[in-house]
């Protein structure tokens, strides 16, 4: 008996669409960091009760596929086209559920509508941590741009320091460029998190997806 058309094979499953945003390996020596790479990572290291907010577009995928959510709240995230969701959300998830460990992984871009928010995170002693994947660009728009033939509607803000900005609002944060600071931060951080009564933002330099497409 022949299976159904419908049906696929184990390993048929289980190949990925793109092999390198699926998989997340450590980048080769020297070799750019990408969201998928930072998404690995936190999957393999997130406490099983974690809030976790999102908003990354050009990421998105990738979280979907690499992070689990194990637990109600496990995943939030905006069911609209606005931004500016994600920092706010995660100072009120945490405030409101003291007892869990509440992480937003959040675009550079999408950062920047909201990043008032981290104001409160310190006045308040709000102790989320906060991952900017910083690409310095809008890479949605520019995708798009690129389907027709047109130039992005804006250039690139890599001079935009978002590590920089936090500091100014009062809520530490640190600069990560690499795989190996990115683990150890991480491996620092989370253990503790649940407890933590000051926020961290994380600005995380990132490679944009050569595979990316909205």
């Amino acid at each position: 008996h022949h299976p159904p058309p419908e049906t696929r094979t184990t390993s048929e499953a289980s190949t990925p669409a793109t092999p390198q945003s699926d998989l997340g390996e450590p980048p080769p020596d020297g070799g750019p960091l990408r969201a998928a790479h930072v998404l690995r990572a936190l999957a393999g290291r997130l406490p099983a009760d974690t809030v976790l907010i999102e908003e990354t577009p050009s990421s998105r995928p990738d979280l979907h596929r690499l992070v689990p959510a194990r637990t109600p709240l496990g995943f939030v995230s905006a069911a609209m086209g606005g931004l500016g969701f994600a920092l706010p959300a995660a100072v009120g998830l945490r405030m409101a559920l003291p007892d869990r460990p509440v992480v937003a992984v959040v675009g550079d871009g999408s950062a920047l509508y909201g990043l008032h928010a981290l104001w409160s995170a310190t006045h308040y002693r709000v102790g989320a941590l906060f991952v900017v994947l910083a690409n310095g660009r809008y890479a949605v728009m520019d995708r798009l741009a690129d389907k027709q033939g047109g130039k992005a509607p804006w250039p690139p803000f890599t001079e935009v320091d978002v590590r920089g900005l936090a500091r100014s609002l009062g809520c530490p944060a640190r600069r990560v460029h690499s795989y190996d600071e990115l683990t150890a931060t991480l491996d620092e951080v989370l253990p503790g998190l649940s407890a933590r009564e000051e926020p961290l933002l994380l600005d995380v330099t990132v490679a944009v997806d050569p595979d990316f497409q909205p």
